[in-house]
């Protein structure tokens, strides 16, 4: 569902910027146009450029859902067709005959003056500015470039300084489905129990085949609930936690740290590629922070917070 409206939201946008070039007559190849209605034209690169960017969007397939289409998408394209080879000339035909529809219900609709309605209006200008921001964006970031030597620096002066420091604790976990379960297991382990032993028998976790033990683990609060990072990262080498729950499993957990590391970083080699996509990312970041500070810089900003306020 969510992959189906991401990417809806980029075909309209493909529509949207199309739909807005307008260009005097003469401007174009006459002998390249594949449709034109009333002073809107539709050149042949124009609509195959739309088509390539509809499949390199649905992951570079050419078939693709018409539920993605646009919201009238129905409205013109039978309910019998459920998907549409772009690569074909009928798929084709019937993209084309779409985009010709909603161009002449967009020009009826200006007719009416319906684009003048302040809501209306509203949502036009909302979406022309986000057309605009995406390509200022796109302008600002395509200078974004990225050096080998620059990705070597980020290696030695960031990645690696980071994982200095950061401690990687080893850590064991028991997990049991009641509270007196949990408190049993516990006063065994006060009374010297091997807590791999009783992990491996008393555990209902997947990691009880390898006796509790979930490896090395820095901070990643996409894989444990906060109360379980809040108990490892307290505990020192070779302490057993006391008993804490889970909020929603209301599974009962005891955990053991049974090394402290210091973080070993991998080879420049080996994630070459992730340093650079996260330092492009970075400078990415930088320099649209720089353009809005430029911005700024020009303009007047006012805010009235209190209008925030509860």
């Amino acid at each position: 569902m969510k992959k189906n409206i991401y990417f809806c939201l980029v075909l309209i946008f493909i529509i949207s910027f199309s739909a807005c070039n307008k260009l005097p007559t003469g401007e174009k190849d006459e002998g390249n146009i594949l449709a034109k209605v009333n002073g809107w034209t539709l050149t042949e690169k124009e609509f195959n450029d739309q088509i390539d960017s509809i499949i390199k969007a649905n992951n570079g397939q050419a078939v693709v859902p018409v539920a993605v289409l646009g919201l009238l998408n129905r409205t013109f394209i039978p309910p019998y067709i459920e998907e549409i080879d772009l690569s074909s000339t009928e798929g084709k035909q019937l993209y084309l005959n779409l985009m010709i529809n909603l161009e002449l219900l967009a020009q009826e609709a200006q007719m009416r003056k319906l684009d003048q309605e302040p809501d209306i209006a509203k949502d036009i200008r909302r979406t022309r500015i986000e057309i605009l921001d995406l390509a200022l964006l796109n302008e600002v970031l395509k200078k974004v470039t990225i050096t080998p030597l620059e990705i070597e620096n980020f290696y030695e002066n960031e990645y690696k300084k980071t994982l200095e420091n950061i401690n990687q604790r080893k850590v064991r976990e028991i997990v049991v489905d009641t509270e007196a379960k949990a408190t049993g297991i516990l006063v065994e382990l006060l009374q010297g129990a091997d807590f791999a032993s009783l992990a491996s028998i008393r555990s209902i976790a997947e990691s009880a085949k390898d006796g509790g033990d979930l490896g090395y683990m820095v901070y990643q609060p996409n894989k444990k609930f906060q109360k379980f990072w809040e108990v490892v990262l307290l505990l020192d080498k070779g302490q057993v936690s006391s008993i804490f729950q889970d909020p929603v499993t209301k599974n009962f957990y005891i955990v053991k740290i049974e090394d402290i590391k210091k973080g070993e970083p991998e080879s420049l080699s080996k994630i070459y590629d992730q340093l650079e996509f996260l330092l492009r990312q970075k400078k990415s970041v930088e320099a649209i922070d720089d353009l809005i500070a430029d911005i700024k810089s020009k303009v007047e900003v006012e805010i009235n917070s209190k209008l925030l306020e509860n």
